[in-house]
């Protein structure tokens, strides 16, 4: 078996167990041993294997559910490509890692997550609704509106002031992902609009051919 083969099955074990519904949450896996067999693999090697479902999430859906940000953070940030992770992070007609993470009430996982990936990026994957149809930010109402009753502990408050902070930080990061955006979509203009400035104001030569 070669060192590849071996990376990926180490992998794949380490995951299944990190995966385990009913593991503590308090249990991390070997976070250095994790993060060498990642560099021992390609990123489609790492794509493959991370987008897999162990029961019933990806390691990353788990990641988010348990608000552990180290592991969201080695795994997106292992992969080289900003596409690759926003492919990583893509689940059609489901719940993504941000929706968990924005249900659940986890702020330091949402910012996490959207911290891996370009502007760009940002705002498609904010926009992105499960199959019910809901954004993060819709997911992040509804985390809230199940912590409500008439009679609230402390810590139901404290859950519903959480969603009501991931609500906040996601719109934020919409927002300044769309300024992002549409500034370098203004420097580009503004680059294409003097390139081709230039090439007008550039001096016509023109030859004149005399016969005698």
């Amino acid at each position: 078996m070669s060192s590849t083969q071996s990376a990926e099955q180490l992998l794949q074990d380490m995951m299944t167990q990190y995966c385990n519904l009913y593991r503590p949450s308090s249990v991390y896996p070997d976070m250095k041993k994790l993060r060498e067999v990642l560099t021992l693999l390609s990123d489609q090697q790492k794509l493959h294997l991370l987008q897999q479902y162990y029961s019933i999430w990806t390691p990353l859906h788990y990641a988010a559910y348990r608000d552990h940000t180290e592991i969201i953070s080695t795994l997106l940030t292992s992969l080289q490509s900003s596409a690759y992770r926003l492919k990583l992070l893509m689940v059609e007609k489901l719940d993504t890692p941000l929706h968990t993470a924005a249900f659940f009430g986890h702020t330091d996982s949402v910012k996490m997550i959207l911290n891996c990936l370009t502007a760009d990026q940002q705002i498609q994957l904010i926009s992105v609704r499960n199959g019910a149809s809901m954004t993060a930010i819709q997911m992040a109402d509804v985390g809230k509106s199940v912590q409500e009753s008439e009679v609230e502990t402390a810590i139901q408050k404290a859950e519903r002031g959480r969603h009501t902070a991931i609500v906040r930080a996601l719109r934020e990061y919409q927002q300044r992902a769309d300024y992002l955006v549409r500034e370098q979509q203004r420097i580009d203009d503004e680059k294409t609009r003097q390139q081709l400035s230039g090439i007008n104001s550039q001096p016509i030569i023109v030859a004149v051919v005399i016969i005698l």
